[in-house]
């Protein structure tokens, strides 16, 4: 695999990441309020610099004629990062009812498409359809209460999962021998 000498040399340094990486994700889980509003936040201001840049290439593409389209996706894009920096609570309401009803519906699909398809290991689909659709209604039947720490849970516990999977990483590319 190329890249793997390099990685072995500096397996220190991708230890500190995988470290780094699950305590930040304790950190979150622990404050997944403050962490639920940081992840909105993030997302409104990300939304207000697209919709500049979208605006600038609206101006910049006037003759093409993609004027109008340009102007409309930056429209939309400032107006929802306004909104949701202005009001990152009810942002976080609404994008866990937006996620609770992803989960319920996608897991749904994930599920009939799996059973259907009649896929090897389709059984892992089916699991992972049923998990999503508890997740749904759990997040539902928990709505609002829900909205106000789910986001900040979710980015908590992917960062601990890639945490402790860059650190599984070091530890293992540390033992390979030189010129794999």
């Amino acid at each position: 695999m190329p890249g793997m000498d390099e990685v072995r040399r500096h397996w220190g340094w991708v230890l500190v990441l995988g470290i780094v990486l699950f305590v930040l994700g304790l950190v979150a889980t622990s404050a997944a309020f403050t962490t639920t509003l940081l992840t909105v936040l993030l997302i409104g201001v990300l939304l207000v610099i697209a919709g500049i840049f979208e605006m600038v290439n609206a101006f910049r593409s006037a003759k093409y004629g993609g004027f109008w389209l340009h102007l409309f996706t930056a429209l939309l894009d400032l107006v929802c990062g306004a909104l949701l920096m202005a009001y990152p609570g009810a942002g976080a309401l609404t994008l866990t009812l937006i996620l609770a009803i992803f989960f319920l519906v996608g897991g749904g699909m994930t599920m009939i498409s799996a059973l259907m398809a009649n896929l090897p290991c389709g059984g892992w689909a089916v699991l992972s359809g049923i998990l999503d659709v508890i997740l749904g209604i759990f997040l539902l039947s928990s709505w609002p209460f829900s909205g106000l720490w789910f986001l900040g849970l979710a980015v908590g516990i992917s960062l601990i999962f890639r945490g402790f999977w860059w650190a599984a990483f070091a530890l293992a590319a540390r033992k390979l021998p030189a010129g794999i």
